[in-house]
């Protein structure tokens, strides 16, 4: 389920809080229309909408364009008291982006050994029941197929670089977030 109760924060989840009124009117994207659809299922899944009321806030919350548009959405659902919490900053940090490329670099290297060993492994045991009955009587080579699927994977580790450690790096960045929340007065 959800991290939302009732009795939590959902607005540090958002990038910008919209109780915020500097932020109101400012567009907002997919990720914080996901969060308020988020609040939204909580709080049907704690019974406190009804299937048309969710429906009907569910359907205005993929319409809504401004942080704005998110609290009369929400206010009767959660808190809309208290300091704003403040913007979440993109982590633009080169210390993120050496910890997704080491990430990466590890990750690649482990899928590299690793196919090497099961080919290596598979191989072993192919020869082991070829030499069995006192000659060598070789058997369909099955290891051939087990290490085109070992390198596959290996293969496409290493080609898709690029895409690994933007994802590394994005969790790294809701690592960091989550740390400096907690951090936050009042947390």
């Amino acid at each position: 389920m959800s991290e939302i109760s009732p009795t939590g924060d959902p607005w540090t989840r958002f990038s910008r809080d919209p109780r915020d009124p500097a932020v109101s009117t400012l567009r907002t994207g997919d990720v914080d229309r996901a969060v308020l659809t988020d609040v939204l299922g909580e709080a049907f899944s704690d019974g406190r909408l009804t299937r048309e009321e969710y429906d009907e806030r569910a359907d205005e919350a993929v319409r809504a364009r401004t942080y704005g548009d998110f609290l009369p959405l929400m206010q009767d659902l959660v808190p809309t008291s208290g300091a704003a919490a403040p913007p979440v900053r993109r982590g633009d940090s080169p210390d993120l982006q050496r910890a997704a490329v080491k990430a990466y670099e590890r990750k690649r290297r482990d899928s590299w050994v690793e196919a090497v060993t099961i080919t290596l492994i598979c191989t072993g045991i192919w020869l082991a029941i070829s030499l069995a009955g006192g000659g060598f009587d070789p058997h369909f080579p099955w290891p051939i197929i087990v290490a085109v699927i070992a390198f596959a994977d290996s293969i496409e580790t290493t080609a898709s670089r690029e895409k690994y450690i933007e994802k590394e790096r994005a969790k790294l960045e809701r690592k960091a977030r989550k740390q400096e929340r907690k951090e936050l007065p009042g947390s």
